[in-house]
């Protein structure tokens, strides 16, 4: 990875991957907030590591797709690592060429199996094996925080700018393991959810920014980042705007999503506090429910209440009060009630 071309490569996968969970969150919460006609109470939101892919049929969205591209994308990371780390140089203590394999890309073979081993477990999560409830959000819990941990002893013997945009990083990848961990302990959270996309999107960006700061394709020296001051606040300025640039991108993203499907839904309802309230009261079968007009889209009060039965203290008589229509407000009805139970009462 120590290259332009090292840092690219796992750059680009952490930025697809989080762009891809981006489009995926916002299209599952609109239908967690927008139901369709036939059902009154949506189903509410819950996280996952994993999303599939609605543009593709039945059978094929079957498949873990997800979690087998991540498979294939960190095998090209260990395979370049392998090929890269692998050197057969000269030895002049021995007088002979020997076999030596790099200590950093150890390293990044390390970390590239550890997010290969949380997709594994996403696979066999997928297919219904009997494992611990939660075991894939531990799975990246524990990748991202390896990651980190490689990082942070990979900046023994480099220069400051180096030390520097490393010890970004590993904040950056903090930041990882702690979204992980809130999305973990609140799934219905949907902040929790893109704190992790947000923070992989940073993660991603910043590999790029990293590999054209410590390897600039060009030996100009105009390009070089020295060792002074000024540089590190830049470097650390320039980590801010990018993170201020993937939270702006996370929301227009968000906000085409939601565009796009209320234009492509349209028969979709609006979830409110009124159709959870009308699901708790018995799914909406009462009299005293409101009424939705499937013409205009609208919400029809309805006037009609049905009063429970009622039981005078001196006795087992019951007085029977039916449905009461078109009245002005729930204040008549209870004038009449009392009025009613008044003349009972003289009667006996």
């Amino acid at each position: 990875m120590d290259s332009l071309m090292g840092h690219i490569v796992p750059g680009t996968f952490f930025a697809m991957f989080a762009i891809w969970w981006g489009f995926c969150v916002a299209a599952k919460h609109f239908h967690s907030r927008h139901p369709s006609k036939k059902t009154r109470k949506p189903i509410p939101y819950h996280s996952s590591t994993t999303y599939s892919c609605s543009c593709c049929s039945s059978s094929i969205g079957q498949i873990p797709l997800e979690s087998c591209l991540k498979l294939i994308c960190v095998s090209i990371g260990i395979l370049g690592e392998a090929v890269t780390g692998l050197k057969h140089p000269y030895d002049d203590t021995l007088k002979r060429q020997v076999w030596i394999f790099g200590e950093v890309n150890a390293q990044h073979i390390t970390m590239f199996f550890s997010f290969g081993f949380a997709a594994l477990i996403e696979i066999l999560v997928h297919a219904k094996y009997s494992l611990p409830k939660g075991i894939e959000f531990t799975a990246n819990i524990f990748a991202f925080g390896l990651e980190g941990f490689l990082f942070h002893f990979h900046l023994h013997g480099k220069d400051d700018v180096n030390v520097h945009v490393h010890t970004l990083l590993v904040y950056n990848i903090m930041f990882c393991v702690l979204a992980s961990i809130w999305e973990y302990n609140r799934p219905n959270q949907i902040l929790a959810t893109y704190c992790r996309i947000g923070a992989t999107l940073l993660q991603g960006a910043w590999f790029y920014a990293a590999g054209f700061i410590l390897y600039f394709p060009s030996n100009d020296p105009y390009w070089r980042w020295t060792e002074t001051h000024g540089n590190i606040l830049l470097i650390t300025v320039l980590f801010i705007w990018l993170g201020l640039l993937v939270c702006i991108f996370l929301f227009l993203q968000s906000a085409f999503v939601w565009s796009v499907l209320k234009r492509r839904y349209q028969g979709f309802n609006h979830y409110s506090v009124l159709n959870e309230e009308e699901e708790e009261d018995g799914g909406g079968d009462d009299d005293d429910d409101d009424v939705l007009d499937k013409e205009t889209g609208t919400v029809i009060k309805s006037n009609n209440h049905k009063l429970k039965l009622l039981k005078p203290k001196n006795g087992n008589a019951i007085i029977n009060i039916d449905n009461h229509e078109n009245d002005d407000s729930d204040s008549q009805i209870e004038f009449e009630q009392q009025q009613q139970q008044q003349q009972y009462s003289s009667k006996i």
